[in-house]
């Protein structure tokens, strides 16, 4: 698993630091680690990373300072994890106004980085994440990899795209365990990833061109959900 993380600092000898830092955080971990500097957030903006986990950043900069730039940002990203870095204590209210909840106090300390970076690393693992207990060990599954889940006697068979999972459990226990995820029981036999739909008609939808069935009487609830979920009607 890689995560992609981010620094906007304008003082270089801060920038270099932090980066050190997370750098060392990372070392002895089991987790790839793709990290992007920034010295402005008109330049963050500019050439924001693809599919960003955590960004730390700096206040106080010059031009577009970092509250500005964090309001610029939650226009298009929602979920990104926001790191605070501040001598001043007056922004902290106005943080939350962008869902940052996450300050490092200048001058900056090694310890309250590695507590932010576990904290922030332990709740994608729980939004993202399944552990599963197979046969033989314990697997970590990427929710958003998930294509489809079906039923195959007392087990379950997880697709990918180009893997799968066979697991010794019911239907019933793993649609309790996505409950609060973009999953939807369509039929008896299958629960779908909602963002992976690409079509539906009257008896089946498709997800990666493989024809999945729907009930009947799940229709009207799955056309709800995809609605939802995708902010159009699908068809």
């Amino acid at each position: 698993m890689t995560l992609v993380i981010a620094v906007c600092e304008d003082n270089e000898v801060q920038r270099n630091l932090l980066v050190d830092w997370i750098k060392l955080y990372f070392k002895d971990k089991d987790l790839s680690l793709k990290i992007y500097e920034f010295e402005s957030g008109e330049k963050l903006l500019d050439n924001y990373p693809i599919e960003l986990n955590i960004l730390f950043l700096d206040i106080k900069m010059d031009q577009l300072n970092g509250m500005d730039t964090a309001k610029e940002i939650r226009k298009f990203d929602k979920k990104l994890e926001i790191i605070f870095a501040t001598s001043l204590s007056e922004y902290m209210q106005e943080g939350y106004e962008v869902s940052a909840y996450r300050y490092l106090i200048k001058p900056l300390k090694i310890e309250d980085i590695n507590r932010h970076l576990s904290e922030c690393i332990s709740k994608y693992l729980d939004i993202h994440y399944l552990i599963l207990n197979t046969k033989n060990n314990l697997i970590r599954v990427n929710i958003l990899n998930i294509l489809y889940i079906e039923k195959e006697g007392h087990k379950i068979i997880i697709h990918e795209i180009n893997n799968f999972f066979k697991l010794k459990m019911s239907m019933k226990k793993i649609e309790e365990v996505l409950k609060e995820k973009n999953f939807f029981r369509c039929h008896n036999s299958f629960l779908i990833n909602l963002d992976k739909v690409e079509r539906l008609d009257k008896n089946n939808l498709y997800i990666n061109s493989i024809q999945i069935p729907v009930s009947k009487y799940r229709v009207k609830n799955l056309k709800i959900r995809l609605t939802e979920c995708l902010g159009y009607m699908i068809c």
